[in-house]
């Protein structure tokens, strides 16, 4: 008996990996995963554990044609922050990111054996807040993609949707390590808004690929939001004071203070003042992850199998990253 085939697009990413590790437990399934660099050390790592690794961009139709052959079921996760990183355009990097979810458009309603695409999406700041937060990029070209995937005729009865909470490890809501005189460590949260901010957590590393696999196996037409844990900013302070044991400080920062501070642009801090007006998905529908009976994580449990001072580390490396002066 054949194995229904999955192909998982950026594979050598968070989600991706989620995904492909969560696939390769299940006999019955084969796992493709498309990568740009079949030879990068992660890619590699993929092809040891198991899984078909193939060249393909998103840029190119004939290698998505090529790469969703014979496929089941396509995980598709867009990328930003790759174009913006090398270009510093925001609409560049949209555009790019929109043109990306159009090719797979086309190319996976050309796939006849196709039964599922489960595309990685969030809501459209832009749309739910009417024209009030128009910097969010990011979040608006998912949306976008979204909408192309849904109106695309051959994906008809074949989609659905994984809006994904905010990543657990996101450096805007990590805090710092703090030394005083003494060498007395603590953590200070700079909050971007208030501390009553609440917002749907998930350790996409680990739960991407659960939630997917639920995805897969439901009805097409779903949109579930991704997250393990709702949890305010303050609620966050608290279990970083359990799990590590440390004193934490906390401000309240407003964003434009933020901005001019730390060079964060606006495109992250339009984020948190969306999510704090119209809350994290607005107006959109989504079912939970009870509803589609998903099992989670806590947040705590999470953070207490972590190498939180590597974490806290890296967060502020890639904060520093996407900073106007970076």
């Amino acid at each position: 008996m054949s194995k229904n085939i999955i192909v998982i697009t950026g594979a050598t990413g968070t989600q991706g990996a989620s995904v492909t590790h969560t696939f390769l437990a299940i006999p019955t399934w084969h796992v493709r995963c498309l990568t740009r660099n079949p030879s990068s050390p992660a890619a590699q790592d993929l092809a040891a554990s198991g899984a078909e690794v193939m060249r393909a961009d998103l840029s190119d139709l004939p290698s998505l044609h090529e790469g969703f052959k014979d496929a089941t079921a396509i995980f598709l996760n867009t990328d930003f922050w790759g174009p913006y990183l090398s270009s510093r355009d925001s609409m560049l990097a949209y555009a790019t990111e929109v043109l990306h979810g159009r090719n797979v458009a086309i190319a996976a309603a050309e796939v006849p054996t196709l039964r599922r695409l489960v595309y990685s999406t969030l809501p459209g700041m832009k749309t739910l807040s009417s024209g009030k937060y128009v910097h969010s990029y990011h979040w608006d070209a998912k949306a976008d993609v979204a909408e192309i995937l849904n109106a695309e005729p051959g994906l008809s009865g074949k989609v659905s949707f994984l809006v994904m909470g905010v990543y657990s490890n996101n450096p805007l809501f990590l805090p710092r390590v703090m030394s005083d005189c003494k060498r007395k460590k603590t953590l200070k949260f700079n909050i971007p808004g208030k501390r009553s901010l609440l917002l749907p957590f998930i350790a996409a590393g680990e739960s991407t690929g659960t939630f997917v696999k639920a995805l897969i196996d439901s009805p097409a037409g779903q949109w579930v939001l991704g997250s393990d844990s709702h949890l305010t900013m303050g609620e966050v302070v608290d279990v970083w004071r359990r799990v590590t044991g440390y004193e934490v400080a906390t401000e309240e920062v407003d964003v434009q203070v933020m901005h001019e501070r730390h060079n964060i642009p606006w495109e992250v801090l339009d984020a948190p003042q969306f999510i704090a007006e119209f809350g994290y998905i607005g107006s959109l529908k989504v079912m939970s992850p009870e509803q589609l009976g998903v099992e989670t994580k806590s947040f705590e449990r999470w953070l207490a199998d972590r190498d939180w001072e590597e974490m806290i580390m890296k967060g502020e490396e890639e904060l520093n990253g996407v900073s106007e002066k970076s």
